[in-house]
C-alpha cells in the first residue's frame, strides 16, 4: 500500500527534486469581508459640501501586486506579461533579494481598488514568481501566484 502511494512521487522526488522543494504557492481570498469603513478627515468640509460613507462589507479581490520591501513603502513592480503553454502571465524577477528587510519581495492582494492590501513576504530563494494574466478583476474566483 505505501509504495502505491509513494510510487507516483518518486519522479519528483529523483528527477525534479529542487523544483519540487523550491517552488511556494500563495492563493488570494476572493474576497474579504471588514466591519466598518470610516474617513478621517484632515481639515474641515466646505459649506456646503458634506461626508457621506458609502460602506461596503465585502471586499472583492482586484488583482495581485508584487512589491520590493513593504507594500506600503509603495516599491511596486511591474510585471512582464509571457505566454506559458498557451497562457498568458504576469512574471516577476525576484532575484535581487539579499535577504536584507528593503530587499525583500511582498505578494499583496489588493481588494476594492487598494481599499485593503493582504501581504506576506516572498522567501528569499525564490528567483521568479508568476500568476494569471487578468484582463478583468477576478470578482468570485481565487487568484494564486507561484514563485520558485
Amino acid at each position: 500500500m505505501l509504495i502505491r502511494f509513494l510510487f507516483p512521487l518518486l519522479p519528483c522526488l529523483v528527477l525534479l527534486y529542487s523544483q519540487c522543494v523550491e517552488a511556494w504557492e500563495v492563493t488570494c481570498p476572493s474576497f474579504i469581508n471588514i466591519t466598518a469603513s470610516k474617513v478621517a478627515l484632515e481639515s474641515v468640509v466646505p459649506v456646503p459640501w458634506q461626508v457621506s460613507s458609502r460602506y461596503e462589507p465585502r471586499l472583492w479581490l482586484d488583482g495581485i501586486v508584487l512589491t520590493q520591501d513593504k507594500p506600503e513603502k509603495r516599491g511596486d513592480l511591474k510585471p512582464e506579461t509571457k505566454k506559458l503553454k498557451g497562457k498568458e502571465w504576469q512574471v516577476w524577477d525576484t532575484t535581487f533579494n539579499t535577504g536584507k528587510e528593503s530587499d525583500k519581495y511582498w505578494i499583496s492582494c489588493v481588494y476594492n481598488s487598494g481599499q485593503a492590501w493582504l501581504s506576506q513576504p516572498v522567501p528569499v530563494s525564490s528567483k521568479s514568481c508568476r500568476a494569471p494574466y487578468l484582463k478583468e478583476p477576478p470578482r468570485e474566483k481565487a487568484v494564486s501566484m507561484v514563485c520558485e
